[in-house]
């Protein structure tokens, strides 16, 4: 009887190409060819030799199967995408204890386009499966434990009531115009918006509910209130579409961090500023402080943990005579 040899084969999924020897699953990377290549060396080597469980790769492939079971669709694929990017740069024999921080800053340092959050974010997308490995007892620490995560910049751009009226006027289609005003409405955040389904909402209280596996943090479950005009829109929107994302373009498809990012573009060739759905969702907890809503509350609805956040990103307030003269005058009435 003739001995089976493993195969390679390729996961849609992940867009790589893996191969099972031995009971042990090796990422051959996404390139065909040098998945062959890389095949070939591993089949060629003796066993004691080969090193699955401790490359670098092998630790971030447990990682996201781990997040397929414990963690949202959502997170799956934030990790996934980024971390994807960064096995791509390195190696595939490369191991945990040949990984040094300079591997991880020289990724960073090669994407200059890359906005400061997102290069923090990046780091954290590989720091995480390597903390992770040593909770689960994969390896004994991790060599990115004490690397230096670039700041991640201030997303503190405030839109005027005539900025944003500007932006309607500017705004031909409904679909759109609904996107803008629901998000300046709720204060909700961008992903919330777009990912909005029949399901989340619950219309006897006027709210958006996500559980807690699709919520951010993935601990407790998010809870967008709506007001007047918040809620009509999202009717108008649940009555065309009960499956899916319930907000859509003027295709029936429904909006895409990207083709939001699009009419943003568009909008600044016509108003000259770039604006963006976090920018109203920063300009509706500023709005709220600024009316008097306590920060506590404030946080609540904005789905923050804990107040650090609030005291952290709303800082500007602190510059602002007239806010805290009005506070000032109210905290002796």
């Amino acid at each position: 009887m003739s001995k089976k040899f493993p195969k390679p084969w390729y996961r849609p999924a992940r867009g790589v190409w893996y191969v099972t020897i031995d009971g042990h699953q090796f990422n051959l990377g996404p390139d065909e060819d040098a998945a062959f290549e890389q095949y070939y060396h591993l089949m060629s080597s003796p066993p004691e030799l080969r090193q699955a469980g401790d490359t670098v790769a092998g630790i971030i492939d447990a990682f996201l199967e781990w997040c397929q079971i414990h963690r949202s669709h959502a997170t799956y694929e934030w990790y996934r995408s980024r971390a994807q990017l960064f096995v791509d740069s390195i190696s595939n024999r490369l191991t945990v204890e040949q990984l040094k921080p300079f591997h991880l800053q020289r990724w960073i340092d090669s994407n200059p386009q890359w906005a400061p959050g997102n290069k923090r974010n990046a780091c954290r997308a590989i720091q995480r499966p390597l903390a992770w490995a040593v909770q689960q007892g994969y390896i004994d620490k991790s060599p990115l434990q004490y690397f230096q995560k670039p700041p991640a910049g201030r997303r503190d751009q405030t839109v005027s009531f005539d900025e944003f009226r500007r932006l309607l006027r500017n705004t031909r289609d409904r679909s759109f115009r609904d996107l803008l005003l629901v998000t300046w409405e709720t204060g909700a955040r961008p992903q919330e918006t777009l990912r909005v389904e029949a399901r989340h909402v619950d219309l006897h209280h006027s709210r958006w509910v996500f559980p807690a596996n699709e919520a951010k943090g993935g601990r407790l479950p998010r809870i967008i209130y709506l007001n007047t005009r918040a809620l009509r829109i999202t009717k108008r929107w649940l009555d065309r579409n009960e499956s899916g994302p319930i907000f859509r373009n003027t295709r029936n498809k429904p909006w895409t961090k990207c083709s939001v990012n699009s009419r943003f573009f568009t909008l600044k060739r016509l108003l000259g500023t770039r604006y963006s759905l976090y920018s109203l969702r920063h300009t509706w907890a500023t709005n709220a402080l600024k009316n008097g809503v306590d920060p506590i509350t404030v946080s609540q609805l904005m789905g923050h943990a804990d107040t650090n956040m609030l005291a952290r990103t709303y800082a500007h307030l602190a510059h602002d005579p007239a806010y805290l003269q009005a506070a000032a005058q109210r905290a002796t009435v």
